[in-house]
């Protein structure tokens, strides 16, 4: 994955994801694309910013920092961030006459989560959709489309009928990513990011007579309905069960895994803190995932609609269990 393509808009992007191929031999880097465009009409937005039109603003800013922070280093807290990576990592906004119309590049920030991610670690299918995710999502394409296969049908028709052909190819490649049934655990993280970001900007403007973002048009009533949703209620608990590790990351201070149940088909992150983890049972780890043969873990996890999001493993648990074949 040595050779690197220029992206500087969205025909090159769909060039560069044809050139990874299904062996992700090329990783693009982007240049001048893509942007952050969100306008916002209203008697108070005439390029103006309302105060908590601007807390939307900074909160989108935060959401960025807080994947790359959780992807380079296995946790969304800012405080990890040096200086200089928040810099690096700043949006410049631009707000212009009219309407309140925001724009700034993302390519910096956007190479800078890129290079943090495992690329080198995953298949060439994995590397193409977490691409696509990443751009796509914090660039606003299909933002507050549902993850069912009928809202992103819907996503794809609209673009097909609304855009340019390169745009529309654009929905249509994100639709069928948010469809695989086997998303890398980043792509699922970044998604949810990018929507928070951008439903902090649509709260920031509660008087707006619509927004667009990326193009798409959000009347009053359609952003009304955005306000009123919540995120869903995710729950924590202790679990003790076997397992099965597909990767493992060695951090200074910390493992980052991705784990997978049993007969299950997703997969979700875990964390090994190294200054709590029992250290001879860190070589079980490695084991099991060089044997691919399931390990039984005592971990913490944090769930949404019955599925684990992410979890803290705690122990290696050594109560005998008849292992759980995997079925899958």
């Amino acid at each position: 994955m040595s050779d690197m393509v220029v992206v500087d808009g969205p025909e090159t992007f769909l060039r560069a994801l044809d050139q990874i191929g299904d062996l992700g031999e090329s990783i693009p880097i982007f240049r001048g694309w893509p942007k952050f465009h969100v306008k916002v009409e209203g008697d108070r937005y005439n390029g103006t910013l309302t105060p908590k039109l601007m807390a939307g603003l900074i909160e989108f800013q935060d959401q960025m920092l807080r994947a790359y922070a959780e992807i380079r280093y296995g946790t969304p807290s800012l405080a990890k961030l040096s200086p200089g990576e928040r810099t690096e990592l700043e949006i410049v906004f631009q707000i212009t006459q009219g309407s309140t119309n925001g724009q700034g590049l993302l390519d910096e920030v956007l190479n800078k989560i890129i290079a943090a991610l495992p690329m080198n670690k995953m298949s060439g299918g994995n590397v193409t959709a977490l691409l696509i995710i990443a751009v796509l999502c914090f660039a606003g394409y299909m933002v507050f489309s549902g993850w069912n296969q009928s809202d992103l049908e819907k996503a794809k028709l609209a673009s097909a009928e609304r855009d340019s052909q390169a745009q529309a190819a654009l929905v249509a490649k994100l639709a069928d990513a948010l469809a695989s049934q086997r998303l890398p655990q980043e792509a699922v993280a970044l998604k949810d990011r990018a929507d928070e970001g951008y439903r902090a900007i649509v709260a920031g403007a509660p008087d707006a007579t619509s927004i667009d973002i990326q193009g798409e048009h959000f009347n009053a009533d359609e952003l009304e309905k955005i306000r009123a949703q919540e995120s869903l209620p995710k729950t924590r608990q202790e679990r003790r069960e076997d397992v099965y590790i597909e990767m493992v990351r060695r951090h200074r201070d910390y493992l980052s895994l991705t784990l997978r149940l049993p007969g299950q088909d997703y997969t979700f992150p875990g964390r090994v803190d190294l200054s709590k983890f029992d250290q001879q049972n860190v070589n079980r780890l490695f084991d099991a995932l060089r044997d691919s043969s399931p390990i039984r873990l005592f971990h913490y996890s944090s769930e949404q609609k019955n599925k684990i999001v992410r979890t803290d493993v705690l122990a290696v648990d050594d109560v005998s269990f008849p292992q759980a074949a995997d079925s899958r």
